[in-house]
C-alpha cells in the first residue's frame, strides 16, 4: 500500500471521490457521483481503494508547489476499444507509457517521473505525446500546471486498481494481459523516467516534416474515414508547398487513402483551392485527434503565428454565496470572479490579460455563447463545505493575524506590520495584513474587494491614531476573545448539486 501510496503522490489537502451508482450496459458510460472532498488525503484512503471500499479515490497529480510525479492521458471509450493496438503503438514509438483500463474500458495512459518535476514539462509532454497516438482529443491530467490559491483543487484522475487484483482497472503487461498489482509496481520501476521532458516523440522525416504534424502522422498509415475532408486540409498544406500541388492531391489520394473517392470529389477540392486560398481544417476529424498545435506552429507550412483562440477547458463553479469559477485556458489556471466573466466576452478578454497573460482573438457572439454553454453543461460543482466559505478564510486568516505572536505593546509598530491591541480592538496596517500576510498564503482577491469585504463583513473601521507622536492612519477591528471570533458569518446551506 505505501507502494502504491507513493507512486500516485499528489495534492495532499484535497482528493476526489466517485461513488458507482450503475454497472454500464455494453457501451455505455459508469454512471456516478463523483465530487472533490476538501479533506486531507491519508494513507487509509490509499488502503480503502485497495480493498475495493468506496467511495474510489481519485488524486490531483498537481501540488501545491505546482510539481508532480506522474501525469494520464485520459482516452474515454465505452466499448470495443483496442488495448493491445495502443500497447503495439506505443512499442513501435519507444515510449515509456504504461497503460491502464479505465473504469469505462476504455484507457488511461500513464507516464511516470522518478522525482517530482514541474507540472509544465509533464503536460507539455505528454500533449505531444497523445497528438502522435491519434487521441488528441483526450484529457491531459494534469489538467492544469498551477494551481492559483488555497481554494483550488485542480481536477482528480480516478486511481486504477480499485479492489487490488480482483478489479477491471489493472495495468497491462506487454503481452497484453492484465498485471496484478505487484506485477504493475515492477512495470512502474521499469519505465519510471528521469528526465520526462527529454523523451524523444518520434516522427520520421517525409515530405510532410515541414506540414501540419496531423498530415504527417495520417500518412504514417491509410485514411479510411473523413477523405474528402482529409484530403482538403491537405490541399491547403500542397498549395503552400508545391507549384505542383493539384498533381500532389491526386497523388495523396491514391497513396495515403483506402478507397477512391469519387473524381468529381477531388475536381471539386482542386477548383475550390484555385479560387481561393483557405485555412486548414483544425478542428475536423480525422486531423483534430492528431494535432499538435505547438508544434504545427514552428512548421514552415503548418499553422504559423495566426491568432487562434485557446483551447478552454475543466470548467469548475465553486458554489458560495457569491459563486466564482476556474477555468483551464491552454493549460493556465484562470479565476473568474462571477458569471459576467463568462456572459461578457470582453469582461473574460479582460480576465485573461490579467491572470494568463494573454488576449483571445474575438470570437463570433453565437460562437462564444455556443462554446459556454458546452462548458457550463461539463463544468464540474465543487461545493465549499462548511469553514471553506471566503468569509470564514478572510476570518480565519485575520484571527491569526492578530494572534499574539503579531503583538506589540507600541502604537509605533504598528508601521512594521504588527498588532496593538486595546481593551477593546485590534489596530493594524491593512497593506500589511494583505501583503505580508494574505498574498503569503495564496491568497485569491484583490486588494479593493478584500478591503471592502474587511468592512462588511467585520465591521472594520479606519482611524487616525497618535503613534510615539506620529499620526497613522490604521484599520481596526473588535478583538477576538481567547477561544473565538465574536464575528459570525451568515449560515450557508450549499446547494444539492449531485
Amino acid at each position: 500500500m505505501t507502494r502504491f501510496e507513493e507512486i500516485f503522490d499528489g495534492l495532499k489537502r484535497a482528493h476526489g471521490c466517485t461513488h458507482i451508482k450503475t454497472q454500464p450496459a455494453n457501451g455505455e458510460k459508469i454512471k456516478g457521483k463523483s465530487f472533490v472532498k476538501r479533506e486531507p488525503v491519508t494513507p487509509e484512503h490509499y488502503l480503502k481503494h485497495l480493498q475495493g471500499t468506496e467511495p474510489t479515490l481519485g488524486i490531483i497529480p498537481i501540488r501545491d508547489d505546482n510539481k508532480c510525479i506522474w501525469g494520464c492521458i485520459d482516452v474515454d471509450s465505452y466499448a470495443g476499444f483496442d488495448h493491445k493496438k495502443l500497447l503495439s503503438k506505443i512499442k513501435i514509438l519507444k515510449l515509456p507509457l504504461v497503460v491502464c483500463r479505465s473504469k469505462s474500458g476504455g484507457a488511461h495512459i500513464f507516464l511516470f517521473s522518478t522525482k517530482f518535476i514541474e507540472a509544465k514539462i509533464m503536460r507539455d509532454k505528454l500533449l505531444e505525446i497523445r497528438a502522435i497516438l491519434g487521441f488528441a482529443n483526450a484529457e491531459v491530467f494534469p489538467k492544469q500546471i498551477e494551481l492559483k490559491s488555497e481554494e483550488d483543487t485542480g481536477n482528480f484522475l480516478n486511481l486504477p486498481y480499485f479492489n487490488g487484483d480482483d478489479t477491471t482497472r489493472y495495468a497491462f503487461k506487454e503481452d497484453g494481459s492484465a498485471a496484478n498489482l505487484e506485477e504493475f509496481y515492477e512495470i512502474h520501476n521499469n519505465l519510471k523516467q528521469l528526465s520526462v521532458g527529454l523523451i524523444k516523440v518520434q516522427r520520421p522525416e517525409s515530405e510532410f516534416s515541414d506540414g501540419p504534424p496531423c498530415i504527417e502522422t495520417l500518412a504514417s498509415s491509410k485514411i479510411a474515414e473523413n477523405r474528402n475532408l482529409a484530403l482538403f486540409h491537405f490541399a491547403v498544406f500542397a498549395k503552400k508547398k508545391w507549384k505542383n500541388w493539384k498533381e500532389k492531391i491526386s497523388w495523396f489520394h491514391e497513396n495515403y487513402m483506402i478507397g477512391d473517392l469519387d473524381q468529381q470529389e477531388i475536381d471539386t477540392i482542386k477548383r475550390q483551392h484555385e479560387k481561393k486560398d483557405w485555412g486548414f481544417k483544425c478542428k475536423d476529424e480525422p486531423m483534430c485527434s492528431h494535432c499538435d498545435k505547438t508544434l504545427c506552429r514552428k512548421r514552415k507550412h503548418g499553422i504559423g503565428n495566426a491568432p487562434t483562440f485557446p483551447e478552454l477547458s475543466d470548467l469548475q463553479e465553486i458554489q458560495l454565496e457569491h459563486p466564482y469559477y476556474y477555468l483551464n485556458v491552454d493549460g493556465k489556471r484562470l479565476k473568474l470572479d462571477s458569471p459576467k466573466h463568462l456572459r461578457q466576452q470582453s469582461l473574460f478578454e479582460e480576465a485573461c490579460i490579467a491572470g494568463v497573460g494573454m488576449l483571445p482573438p474575438t470570437l463570433k457572439t453565437k460562437d462564444w455563447k455556443e462554446m459556454i454553454n458546452m462548458l457550463l453543461a461539463g463544468r464540474e460543482i465543487i461545493e465549499s463545505p462548511e469553514g471553506m466559505k471566503t468569509e470564514d478564510q478572510l476570518l480565519e486568516h485575520l484571527e491569526d493575524y492578530c494572534s499574539d505572536r503579531r503583538q506589540t505593546k507600541r502604537k509605533e509598530d504598528i508601521e512594521r506590520g504588527n498588532v496593538w491591541s486595546d481593551d477593546e480592538n485590534h489596530y493594524f496596517k491593512f497593506r500589511h495584513f494583505f501583503h505580508d500576510h494574505l498574498q503569503r498564503r495564496r491568497w485569491a482577491h484583490d486588494y479593493q474587494k478584500t478591503s471592502a469585504w474587511m468592512k462588511e463583513w467585520f465591521d472594520a473601521k479606519i482611524k487616525v491614531i497618535d503613534a510615539g507622536g506620529k499620526s497613522i492612519k490604521v484599520m481596526y477591528v473588535k478583538k477576538f476573545d481567547d477561544k473565538k471570533t465574536s464575528f459570525k458569518s451568515p449560515e450557508y446551506k450549499p446547494k444539492d448539486t449531485f
